[in-house]
C-alpha cells in the first residue's frame, strides 16, 4: 500500500479516490476497484512521469488478474505510454495473454508503438489484419474500434495522406468518447484534422468536423485559435474574410499551399450560393456567382465545371443566357445558420402554399 501513500501526498486532490481503492483492495471488490481506477487515470497530473507505471507495479499488478480485461486494457493503455522507450512499452505489454477482445486491444497498441519505431511497412500489414478480426467480432466493445481507428489515423498521418488520416481520424472521435481523452490531446487532434480538411483538395464537408465536440478545444485554444478562425470561414465560404486574413510566417510555414485555398474558398462560395436558392428554382446567374467568388465573368464556367467534376453539385450552364441551374448539392452537416436558412425555405414555402390555397378556394366559390 507504500505506493498509494506516495500518491496521496502528491496528489491530495485525489485523496477521496484513493481511500476507496485502499478500502475495496482490502474488500476485495474488484468490480469497484476497477471503477474507480479508470476514474483516477483520468486525472491529467497522474498522466505525467511515472505516476501510473509505479501504480501499476507497486500496486495494479497484485490483483490485475481479478478485474474486468477491457477495464483493465483502458489502465494499460494509459501506463504503457510511461515504460521509457518504445521498445520497453512492446516488452511490458507482451506480458499480458487475455481474452479476444482485450487481447486484439494490446495488439493494436503494440502495433502503435511499432509505429513510431518507423516499421511502417508492418504496421501496414498489421492494420490489415487487425480490422479482419474486428468484422468477425460480436458485440465489440467500443474500445476496439476506437484503437483501430487510433491507430489508422496515426498511420496515415505519418504517411500524409490527409483523405485517409481525416476519415480515419472522425471514426476514432466517434467510438471514443471526448471525457477520456486529455485536453492536450484533443487539440492536438483538433489541430492536426483541421489543416488536413484545409489542405487536402478533395475535402469539403467542413461543417462536419465543426461540430465535433472536440473542435471546442481548437477554439479556446489561443495557440491555435487561428485555424479554428480559418474552419469557420471556409464553412460559410467566405471570400473576403480569407482575403483579408491575418497571416504570418508561421500560419504560411503551416499551409504553404494558397493555390488549393483560393480554389476551395471560391468552391465553398458556391455551395453556399447554391444551398441558399429555393429547391424548386434553383437557378442563379453568372453575375450572382461572381460576386460571391469574387471572380470575374470568364472564370465563373471554371469553377462551375471544377465543382461538378468534384461531385460537390450537379446541374448544366445555359451559356447564352449566362446561367446554372442546379439539380444537386452536396449534403452537409447542418450548422445553426443552415437550419435557419431552411427555417426560411419552410417559411417561403408555407406562404406559397397558402396563396395556392387561397387561388383554389376562389376558384372553388365561383362555381357555386
Amino acid at each position: 500500500m507504500s505506493i498509494l501513500n506516495q500518491h496521496q501526498s502528491v496528489f491530495p486532490h485525489l485523496l477521496t479516490i484513493i481511500d476507496s481503492m485502499r478500502v475495496h483492495h482490502e474488500s476485495k471488490l474488484w468490480k469497484q476497484l476497477s471503477d474507480y481506477l479508470l476514474i483516477y487515470i483520468k486525472d491529467p497530473q497522474v498522466n505525467q512521469g511515472t505516476h501510473l507505471k509505479d501504480l501499476f507495479e507497486g500496486f495494479v499488478k497484485k490483483f490485475y488478474q481479478e478485474i474486468d480485461e477491457m477495464k483493465l486494457v483502458r489502465f494499460l493503455i494509459k501506463a504503457a505510454e510511461q515504460y521509457g522507450d518504445f521498445q520497453s512499452r512492446i516488452d511490458f505489454l507482451k506480458q499480458f495473454k487475455l481474452d479476444e477482445q482485450p487481447q486484439l486491444v494490446i495488439d493494436i497498441l503494440i502495433a502503435f508503438f511499432k509505429l513510431q519505431q518507423g516499421k511502417l511497412q508492418e504496421v501496414d500489414e498489421l492494420l490489415k489484419q487487425y480490422k479482419q478480426a474486428s468484422e468477425k467480432l460480436q458485440e465489440v466493445d467500443p474500445l476496439v474500434y476506437s484503437m483501430l481507428y487510433y491507430l489508422a489515423y496515426n498511420f496515415y498521418k505519418i504517411k500524409n495522406v490527409y483523405e485517409e488520416f481525416y476519415v480515419n481520424a472522425l471514426q476514432y472521435l466517434a467510438y471514443t468518447n471526448d471525457q477520456d481523452m486529455l485536453q492536450e490531446q484533443k487539440v492536438q487532434l483538433s489541430y492536426e484534422m483541421a489543416l488536413a480538411v484545409l489542405i487536402s483538395p478533395n475535402i469539403y464537408n467542413f461543417s462536419e468536423l465543426l461540430q465535433q465536440p472536440v473542435l471546442v478545444s481548437l477554439k479556446e485554444s489561443s495557440q491555435y485559435n487561428w485555424v479554428y478562425q480559418l474552419l469557420d470561414i471556409f464553412n460559410r465560404g467566405s471570400v473576403g474574410e480569407l482575403r483579408n486574413f491575418q497571416w504570418n510566417e508561421e500560419r504560411k510555414a503551416v499551409i504553404p499551399n494558397f493555390l488549393i485555398l483560393n480554389e476551395k474558398i471560391r468552391i465553398m462560395a458556391f455551395l453556399e450560393l447554391a444551398f441558399s436558392l429555393p429547391k424548386n428554382n434553383r437557378v442563379c446567374t453568372f453575375e450572382e456567382l461572381a460576386q460571391v467568388s469574387e471572380l470575374p465573368l470568364s472564370d465563373i464556367e471554371r469553377l462551375v465545371m471544377r465543382t461538378i467534376s468534384k461531385g460537390l453539385v450537379k446541374g448544366r450552364i445555359n451559356q447564352v443566357k449566362q446561367t446554372i441551374t442546379i439539380s444537386y448539392v452536396v449534403p452537409r452537416v447542418l450548422t445553426l445558420d443552415k437550419i435557419e436558412i431552411i427555417n426560411k425555405k419552410f417559411g417561403n414555402w408555407e406562404k406559397s402554399l397558402n396563396v395556392f390555397l387561397k387561388e383554389v378556394e376562389d376558384v372553388r366559390k365561383t362555381f357555386n
